[in-house]
């Protein structure tokens, strides 16, 4: 049988029983026989269920008392204590049940407003420390870009049109990765939010892998911050191949992967490619150019002595 309701307001604060009902809770403290205490910590309901308010984020029902009065022993409840157990001595059998509330962990027991319906539950901080309040508005705050940035999640063809439909992806926007990382930093989870914040941005993603073939993943990437997606960074444009021990190959804005041919600063594939400066300044980057004047002196003299040979008498 599910719980009836699993949240209690307890001087102004929200508690949750994670393994069942808040008001049902059973007595923790240890019996002089050496088991566990079977009294409830209340004879009979004492507190109301009730509608109380998370700000914009939503509402709960929770058990409490709406005008902010306590109707209960507080400390007695926290402590799971029976009123024959309410003693400083006793030593508990089990530990509590009851923990705070977590806006994110606990976000199924929050109920969305509607726009028809009008809410005038009680606030659930009502008596909260500033530190706590501003860390927990911060949460809040990150929760509702979260859902924002969540709602706008579309799926992406990976491959041209997705006319495979298992090419088909959902991306980690950057507008949700940086809502996760304003949520990592509120619980003071310091290294995963930079982390996050720095996968929002465009990164190169040039594998550091030293041999790496194009149809293998990478098992690294630079990921230093770029000015636009699909961009290399400074450190791996095509003019810093020979330093990396990479194909010197040009023809694209990224890096050849692979590694050049002995004696050669060029891959197998590229090797045929014209290397020859035009007129303008760009490259041919013709594949087995036959343009007399891109040909190597060795090659142009020995092709014109052919032809000289091929015309004598």
């Amino acid at each position: 049988m599910s719980p009836r309701c699993q949240l209690v307001v307890l001087r102004g604060r929200l508690w949750i029983n994670p393994s069942g009902d808040a008001h049902t809770l059973q007595c923790v403290a240890r019996t002089r026989k050496g088991g566990r205490c079977q009294n409830p910590i209340e004879s009979g309901q004492v507190l109301g269920l009730h509608e109380f308010q998370l700000g914009s984020v939503g509402y709960v029902q929770a058990y409490g008392s709406p005008g902010g009065g306590e109707t209960v022993d507080v400390v007695r409840w926290l402590a799971q204590h029976c009123t024959l157990h309410d003693t400083p001595d006793v030593s508990d059998y089990e530990t509590t049940e009851l923990r705070r509330f977590d806006i994110v962990r606990d976000v199924a027991h929050i109920r969305v407003h509607r726009g028809d319906v009008a809410y005038d539950g009680e606030p659930v901080n009502c008596t909260k420390e500033s530190s706590t309040t501003d860390s927990e508005d911060k949460i809040t705050e990150s929760t509702r870009a979260i859902l924002e940035a969540a709602a706008r999640l579309r799926p992406c063809p990976g491959y041209i049109n997705g006319h495979d439909y298992q090419s088909w992806y959902t991306e980690a926007t950057p507008d949700l990765l940086l809502a996760l990382a304003q949520l990592a930093r509120a619980h003071h989870g310091h290294e995963l939010a930079d982390r996050l914040e720095q996968l929002s941005k465009p990164l190169c993603m040039e594998p550091l892998d030293p041999v790496l073939s194009y149809d293998a993943l990478p098992k690294a990437w630079c990921l230093r911050a770029v000015k636009a997606p699909g961009l290399p960074c400074e450190l791996h444009i095509p003019g810093r191949a020979a330093g990396l021990g990479r194909c010197t190959w040009a023809g694209a804005e990224r890096i050849c992967r692979s590694v050049p041919l002995e004696g050669d600063d060029r891959c197998e594939d590229h090797a045929a490619y014209c290397r020859a400066v035009k007129g303008d300044g760009a490259v041919c980057n013709r594949p087995h150019c036959r343009i007399a004047k891109h040909r190597p002196t060795s090659e142009s003299d020995a092709a014109v002595g052919l032809t000289a040979a091929q015309r004598c008498p």
